[in-house]
């Protein structure tokens, strides 16, 4: 068999196996009919017979024809593909069996490969086969199959029904041809893609760097990729930055950035008198909707557009309609522009074809909220680069939309000085499309909504928007942008094919077009947004573009004031000020993230009757982006007077989340008494800073306190539900001991209340409940530290799901307008009823807002709540009838202040109604709520509402679970100054023998540096063994051996680093049964444990002789670079990239881990790997212990 046969055999062989994928990102994919290899015919067949077998006959046919290329047929235009194969000798044409498929399993004949149905009562593979083949001859035996590759959905993959199966069938197929006797004539791979240049998630980054390499970039200009983020389920949010050179992107965010945040008049001078003539802008071409697919992959398209192009020319037309050709100069552009790509916000979507996140959220309503890494991730660059055009591609608008919205629009930003401009960006981009595709027309809702404004009888052209296009919410990428100062577009394509990929692309051709020729004009309008905003301008010319449902000019909602911002917002930390430190904490770190100035004073200062004490944390409303700031502080807008609108727009951190936050309108109050703030650190409990007592309570303040009791539980430590309330707290708050609070004090920041030991303990013994609640909810609650179910049947609390078990007496937890409907008509209820508020049409949309409530102080639901607090719904429902012997948790309540922002026409006929109830009557045990305890993630505030109910209703723990109480503590000694008790806990009451010789591991004073001779195999750990050594925090096995390899216990390394930081107490006591107060350990584990470094290993014990892990060892070591170093991670998931081996990394060690390693404390056991689960040896723990000491 020749060399060249054998090839071809090998080749078919991997082919059919599915060894021989063909890499999308390959440079090229046959569009048109394949060269095809075809090996010379063999002799005709023979035959041999022997006299004593049975006669045998054997043909040789020639060899298969093979394609050496890809072909690539599309879902969306149907195509030819053309092979030329050899006829066996007496075989003709219509003896050719076609089969299809990916592998060997799922090959099968042409015919059953068919047609999607997408009648909504079919949906599913019925049509008619959409691959079929007919024949040309050639000449002789050779002969030309035309394989036609029809529309297997049609032309368009976003119609409902095809959206999600589409992706089913997309890959590599084998083609193959053989003949009734098995023998196989050809063989052809075709990659049946959506469309052409559609890529899954896995092919992305691929495609980046085979169109970004050397290569490729054939006019040398300068790209950089970065990994922005990380998702949920741990993918990478790919963005590159295109610009002329390094240079070019060094100068804007060093330079230009900087005096655009600080000083924008001083850049506006510069700009004019022609000083600064070399500047650049940014481009934002973002996707966030993953099902969207070609607004992924056009941003693709446009990075090898950058990449490979000198000039672009395409069609458009001018103002007055007329065509004309532009020739975009692609140096030209980047003269002017830098180009910022994010191809998917939501790369787990990419990867599961889903609008949502894996943790089933709509990223498109998380943008301004920042619940979820990747919005997080996505939306602190938009903040950072602050680009000056935005485009966020998505589909799918019949109508071909190009944002500005309708009203209502947001008073928070300058109108007035983006929306002419961007109506011309939209413009620019809206003629480009249809000028070089199949589409005729675009609509911009803006424009839409102006003529509605003179003609109340307009109606749009099918597949338009007239009203409900608003842009009042944040939460929209785009609008998000718009905050940042840029223009902000979000473009709706029609279809899910080329062709809309297409339209995206000449738009966004436009757009780079429309910023280069108006570049300083746009440039000069952006900075004077952000000059109001450091003199605090409320410039009354936005007002005409702010107006009501009647279309009338309302302006900013000023009230009494002459300025529609404060001076400032302050954030207070202290207690007497603050009831939800956590938050506060939390929202500080937003506002840096969000490129947000923050203050914290250096004294005490008092303004009205208030005072505030060093520490408090300001901001100051003389800042380049106050809008963004005052857009999530102030109380927001009542919208309720517009028909619709199109998805949530209350923001209201302050009542959303559950802090206090204070207003504040007089100039210069905290003028030259503030420093500023670039990062903070979340503090954790100190346990010991509290008066001893052996018990505790949480109070239920904050979300920490759901997932601190729930860690407890999980881990079987009693924790007791208060039924009645105490000094310094109330009841529904959480009673634990001091051994076993220890255990996760250090990791929540909790509000405790030492525990008298007189108080009414009265209460139920909790235990960890299993909850069934499907979809997102789901993973909210199971965040609050719940074990969640989809098993109605065996959970303990059902919560919006199996209601057919409400009547067995399972525990149920209902909230939500449709949750009403549904209890109302099981009628396990007797006489529940509700009613909810219509809008002008009389329909019941889900409307959503911030209301009053008034909540019961006598349950252990609601008591932690005040008595009166603003609380969330989004489907606008009330009780209009209780059941007999139900008990009212919450009330609507009354008054002028009633509503207080958001979207609820009508929403004064909930005033005075029921809010929630409780009912435990014929064993049934239902709460309801009429508003709704979740929506996404977004108000947190009301978290606790559903915990609370959730262990109201679930069943207490027996003796049988063996809940345990924790140990007794020590308690401290009274001091002989009379001050009361010393935080110095004595050990163990029996007295003390001589203590044993401690190890090796570090003398107890600083040593002679010696002269170890075996560190040549850790050149790389020498200088911090010799420095700790100097310093007596370690020391060698002997005179000159240190045993670097050698492993270290976990007694070790903690009695290192209570060395290095100068811990040590010889009167601290910890109760661990295998620490014994004669070990030489012994004050180091106390030590340790009273610092808040290290805990025990569960069941009262510490382990102390085993061998720490890294991951053990990073844990301990983040603790101390927190308290004593007052460092925190920015972004764990981002840090923890570059390791392969992060998911072995366990949850709560991750953030530890992440933080050691970017602040360069650690790196992996190889370039991409930190081994958590290896065992750290003497080197690594000097090296560690080094260099936290040594850190700024």
């Amino acid at each position: 068999m020749s060399k060249r046969l054998l090839s071809l055999l090998i080749a078919f062989t991997l082919v059919m196996s599915g060894l021989l994928p063909a890499a999308y990102a390959a440079p090229e994919v046959s569009e048109i009919a394949p060269q095809s290899v075809t090996a010379p015919a063999a002799d005709a067949a023979g035959s041999s017979e022997g006299t004593s077998q049975p006669s045998v006959t054997s043909e040789v046919y020639a060899p298969p024809t093979i394609s050496t290329e890809v072909y690539q047929a599309s879902m969306t235009e149907a195509r030819t593909l053309e092979i030329t194969f050899d006829l066996p000798q007496g075989t003709t044409t219509d003896q050719i069996i076609w089969n299809f498929g990916r592998n060997a399993e799922e090959m099968k004949p042409l015919a059953a490969w068919k047609k999607w149905n997408n009648d909504s009562k079919v949906r599913d593979y019925t049509g008619d086969p959409f691959i079929k083949v007919t024949y040309e001859p050639v000449s002789g035996s050779t002969v030309k199959a035309l394989v036609h590759f029809d529309l297997l959905y049609g032309v368009n993959l976003s119609l409902s029904g095809i959206r999600a199966e589409y992706v089913k069938r997309a890959g590599i197929y084998n083609l193959e041809a053989s003949i009734p006797s098995g023998h196989v004539v050809a063989v052809q791979q075709v990659k049946l893609n959506p469309y052409d240049t559609y890529h899954t998630y896995d092919e992305i980054k691929p495609a980046i760097d085979r169109i970004t390499a050397p290569s490729n970039n054939k006019y040398n200009r300068y790209v950089e990729y970065q990994q922005i983020g990380t998702s949920t389920q741990g993918r990478a949010i790919h963005f590159s930055i295109v610009g002329k050179d390094k240079a070019s992107v060094d100068q804007y965010l060093n330079e230009t950035l900087p005096l655009m945040m600080n000083d924008p008049a001083a850049l506006q001078a510069k700009i004019r008198s022609g000083e600064l003539k070399d500047y650049k802008v940014p481009i934002w071409l973002n996707n966030i909707h993953a099902d969207e697919a070609n607004g992924v992959d056009v941003i693709i398209k446009f990075l090898d557009t950058l990449m490979t192009q000198k000039v672009v020319s395409y069609d458009t037309t001018d103002d007055k309609g007329n065509a004309k050709k532009v020739s975009l100069d692609i140096d030209t552009a980047l003269d002017n522009v830098i180009f910022l790509l994010d191809y998917v916000e939501n790369p787990d979507g990419r990867a599961l074809n889903t609008r949502a996140t894996s943790t089933l959220l709509d990223p498109n309503r998380d943008n301004s909220y920042q619940t979820q890494p990747e919005t997080k991730a996505v939306t602190a660059q938009i903040a950072k680069w602050t680009p000056l055009s935005f485009l966020d591609m998505h589909g799918f608008v019949s109508g071909f939309l190009i944002e500005p919205c309708t009203p209502p629009h947001d008073p928070n930003i300058e109108y007035d000085l983006v929306l002419d401009n961007m109506v011309d960006q939209a413009h620019a981009m809206g003629n480009a499309a249809i000028a070089n595709t199949k589409y005729d027309s675009y609509h911009v809702p803006y424009e839409e909504s102006e003529k509605l404004r003179e003609d109340p009888n307009y109606k749009g052209a099918s597949g338009t928007y007239v009203t409900g296009w608003d842009d009042a919410s944040p939460a929209y990428t785009a609008v998000y942008a718009m905050q940042q100062g840029a223009m902000g577009h979000t473009l709706e394509v029609p279809e899910l094919n080329e062709d809309s990929l297409d339209a995206f692309y000449y738009a966004t051709l436009g757009a780079t077009s429309y910023v280069v020729d108006n570049k300083e004009k746009l440039f000069l309008n952006q900075l004077e947004i952000f000059k109001r905003g450091i003199n605090n301008e409320d410039n009354r010319a936005v007002d005409k573009n702010l107006i009501n449902a009647k279309y009338e000019p309302i302006g900013r909602p000023r009230g009494e004031n002459a300025n529609f911002f404060p001076e400032y917002y302050v954030l207070p930390v202290d207690k007497n000020l603050q009831k939800n430190e956590l938050e506060t904490y939390k929202m500080v770190q937003y506002l840096l993230r969000n490129n947000i100035k923050v203050e914290q004073t250096t004294t005490s200062v008092t303004v009205g009757s208030v005072t505030y004490p060093a520490g408090t944390y300001v901001v100051n409303m003389h800042q380049a982006k106050r809008g963004f700031a005052n857009l999530v502080l102030y109380d927001g807008l009542n919208v309720s007077d517009f028909n619709e609108m199109y998805s949530d727009t209350v923001q209201n951190f302050a009542d959303m989340r559950g802090f206090d936050r204070h207003i504040i309108r007089t100039a210069g109050a905290f003028k030259g008494i503030t420093k500023q703030v670039t990062s903070i650190a979340i503090p954790s409990t100190n346990l010991d800073s509290y008066p001893f007592e052996q018990n505790y309570v949480i109070r239920n303040s904050n979300n920490d306190a759901i997932k601190a009791v729930n860690e407890l539980l999980a881990n079987k430590k009693a924790v007791t539900l208060l039924e009645k309330d105490g000094y310094g707290y109330e009841k529904g708050s959480f009673l634990v001991s001091r051994s076993n609070l220890r255990t996760v004090a250090s990791k929540y920041l909790l509000d405790l209340v030492p525990f008298n030991p007189n108080a009414d303990k009265t209460g139920k013994l909790l235990k960890a409940p299993s909850v069934a609640i499907g979809g997102a909810p789901g993973f909210i609650v199971a965040d609050l530290g719940f074990k969640v179910t989809t098993d109605t049947a065996a959970a303990d609390v059902l919560v919006n799901s199996g209601t057919n078990l409400i009547a067995s007496g399972k525990p149920f937890i209902g909230y939500g307008r449709s949750i009403l409907s549904t209890v109302k008509n099981l009628k396990v209820l007797p006489g529940l009823d509700y009613s909810n508020p219509v809008n002008a049409a009389g329909r019941a949309d889900a409307h959503e807002g911030l209301f009053k409530a008034v909540i019961s102080q006598d349950n252990v639901i609601t008591a932690p709540y005040a008595a009166s607090e603003y609380l969330y719904t989004v489907s606008a429902a009330y009780i209009t009838a209780v059941p007999e012997g139900a008990e009212v948790l919450a009330k609507y309540g009354n008054g002028d202040d009633f509503f207080k922002a958001g979207w609820w026409p009508n929403s004064s006929a909930a005033k005075d109604q029921v809010l929630a109830l409780s009912y435990k009557q014929n064993n049934l045990n239902v709460t309801l709520f009429a508003n709704d305890l979740l929506n996404k993630y977004h108000p947190q505030n009301q978290f606790r509402l559903l915990a609370n109910a959730i262990y109201a209703s679930s069943p207490a723990a027996t003796e049988a679970d063996g809940m345990d109480n924790g140990g007794l503590e020590t308690p401290p000694p009274v001091s002989s100054g009379g001050n009361g008790p010393v935080a110095t806990p004595a050990p163990s009451a029996t007295p003390a023998p001589t203590a044993t010789p401690a190890p090796t591991v570090q003398p107890s004073a600083p040593a002679a540096t010696p002269s170890f001779t075996d560190l040549s195999k850790v050149v790389w750990a020498t200088d911090a063994i010799k420095e700790l050594t100097e310093k007596g925090i370690i020391k060698g096995v002997s005179d000159n051996s240190f045993a670097p390899l050698k492993e270290v216990t976990r007694a070790e390394f903690i009695t290192m680093i209570v060395r290095a930081f100068d811990l040590l107490d010889e009167n601290a006591a910890a109760s661990f049964s295998d620490v014994k107060a004669t070990d030489w350990s012994y004050s180091y584990i106390a030590s340790g444990v009273n610092n808040g470094l290290i805990n025990g290993v569960g069941g009262g014990k510490f382990d102390p002789k085993r061998a720490i892990t890294r991951e053990e060892m990073a844990i301990i070591a983040a603790n101390a670079l927190k308290k004593f170093k007052g460092k925190s991670v920015n972004d764990a998931d981002a840090t923890l990239a570059t390791f392969k081996d992060k998911g072995s990394i366990a949850s709560y060690g991750k953030e530890a881990v992440a933080l050691l390693a970017q602040e360069g404390i650690v790196k992996g056991l190889t370039a991409d790997t930190f081994g958590p689960k290896g065992v750290a040896n003497r080197a690594q723990a000097a090296v560690i212990i080094s260099n936290l000491i040594n850190l700024k």
